[in-house]
């Protein structure tokens, strides 16, 4: 009865719902790509173990990538005060870099530009390819996770050590569950394709379009974030709360993306779902 009402007490405390709700973002936002990187991969698995391996696999690179830079700036940004605003705008032009390459990808822009295969030629690979095409695929699938971190440290900023460290187990439970989840429905369709059950790219259309608006709109959360921390620590306070301000940015341009991108994201979805059942 005690732990149960300390953990209550825990819960209700000012900004711990804050603390578990950024959290469960971070692993949202992190896990997102790589659920539907494991969904749209169906067709390669044979077996269950197949599928649980590759989600094992994917939702450890998924944990362990974003923390490492998350972990080590928040470090440094904690050590030497006078360089936050430097590390929180890093941060910021490393969501931003990786936001303008997310919004390329699911709305088929580098296909206009012969950009296709960019990821799949970084040195790591290749050399990764000449001995195991599944680690290759991993790497492939997971290079843009070591980016987020960076992006994700200004959520840190008003966090203790504890708090940090405790982040780690939070959000790798997060992204080890919804990737592990994906799975299933992985193996389900891999019978139903088996089957010739299964030729509805529409289906699998709308969850890869609504899996990249719900990520993009993360990262969003966090570019913005990074920036108002960044003004924070130059000494400016804002009217509101620096998280209201960056969520209210955040779903403007999310907004202002699903106006203007919103048809060519669906077209190229669609398509990408096409070849897929082709293939």
């Amino acid at each position: 009865m005690m732990e149960e009402a300390s953990l209550r007490m825990w819960l209700f405390a000012p900004g711990n719902w804050q603390y578990l709700l950024i959290n469960a973002a971070i692993g949202i936002g992190i896990a997102a790509d790589a659920v539907i990187a494991t969904i749209g991969r169906f067709k390669r698995f044979k077996t269950v173990r197949d599928a649980l391996t590759w989600a094992a696999a994917i939702g450890f690179t998924h944990t362990v990538f974003p923390m490492i830079g998350l972990i080590g700036l928040w470090y440094a940004a904690s050590s030497f005060p006078s360089l936050k605003a430097v590390i929180y705008g890093a941060g910021f032009v490393a969501m931003v870099w990786f936001i303008n390459d997310v919004v390329r990808d699911i709305a088929g822009l580098d296909e206009e530009e012969g950009e296709n295969e960019t990821d799949e030629k970084d040195f790591f690979y290749q050399f990764l390819a000449k001995h195991s095409r599944f680690w290759a695929a991993v790497w492939a699938v997971s290079i843009d996770a070591l980016v987020t971190g960076p992006g994700k440290t200004a959520a840190t900023a008003q966090w203790s050590q504890a708090q940090v460290l405790g982040s780690f187990p939070l959000v790798g439970f997060v992204v080890f569950g919804l990737v592990m989840l994906s799975a299933w429905p992985a193996i389900v369709l891999h019978q139903y394709w088996q089957e010739q059950k299964f030729d509805d790219p529409k289906g699998l259309a709308r969850f890869t379009t609504l899996g990249s608006w719900v990520e993009l709109s993360i990262f969003l959360y966090f570019a913005y974030l990074a920036i108002s921390e960044m003004i924070l620590a130059l000494g400016v306070q804002p009217i509101i709360s620096e998280f209201l301000i960056a969520g209210i940015f955040a779903i403007a341009t999310t907004a202002v993306l699903l106006i203007t991108l919103g048809d060519r994201v669906w077209v190229t979805q669609l398509q990408e779902a096409k070849d897929l059942l082709q293939t």
